[in-house]
């Protein structure tokens, strides 16, 4: 006996609502584990810019990020500040930039004297794995560790006074679009007033 199309529709129909059902109660029940791995993913990320990430164990970042992170404001901007003892000894700066295929997003370290950056770490990144995605590589990322900084300071690519800098090849205009972002970040907001 062959079924009608009402019954492939009906079918189809309370399948579909099984499974978006499935689907739906699948992602409340993981919401909270969800949200604790962005929180991890986030606290990780300033503890790498402050270069205090030193093969932490997932256990020990919301610990040690609770007991040395506080949040500041700059231009109106969330800043993270690296506390020991009560005395600070760095900033955290938040970026959003565009690069060549979407967007590009981190955080900016720098010491307490703003002299120098103490790292730099992307949180999000879309660029071509194995050409711009290699931002994301410890290589790259390490490169902007310890760099001076002073009023009017512009970072460029390749063998400067004080430090030496590497773009990626086969990746120009994503390695020009992180200077470009991290160049406006310095200008704008860095070395443009004090933190509070």
């Amino acid at each position: 006996m062959k079924k009608g199309h009402i019954y492939t529709l009906v079918f189809m129909v309370v399948l579909s609502a099984v499974l978006v059902f499935a689907l739906a109660a699948a992602y409340e029940a993981f919401k909270p584990s969800i949200a604790a791995n962005e929180r991890l993913k986030e606290e990780r990320a300033v503890l790498y810019a402050f270069d205090l990430d030193n093969g932490l164990a997932d256990a020990d970042v919301h610990d040690t990020f609770a007991r040395l992170i506080k949040e500041g404001e700059q231009k109106g901007q969330q800043v993270y500040v690296y506390e020991d003892a009560g005395e600070v000894k760095g900033y955290a700066f938040p970026f959003d930039g565009a690069a060549l295929w979407g967007g590009l997003s981190g955080y900016l370290g720098v010491n307490a004297d703003l002299s120098q950056t103490t790292g730099l770490v992307f949180t999000k990144q879309n660029e071509t794995p194995g050409l711009g995605g290699r931002i994301d590589e410890d290589w790259y990322k390490a490169q902007f560790r310890n760099l001076p900084l002073a009023e009017g300071t512009t970072l460029r690519y390749g063998q400067q006074t004080d430090y030496q800098l590497d773009a990626i090849s086969g990746a120009t205009q994503t390695s020009a679009a992180v200077l470009r972002t991290v160049n406006q970040l310095l200008h704008d907001v860095i070395l443009a007033g004090e933190v509070k």
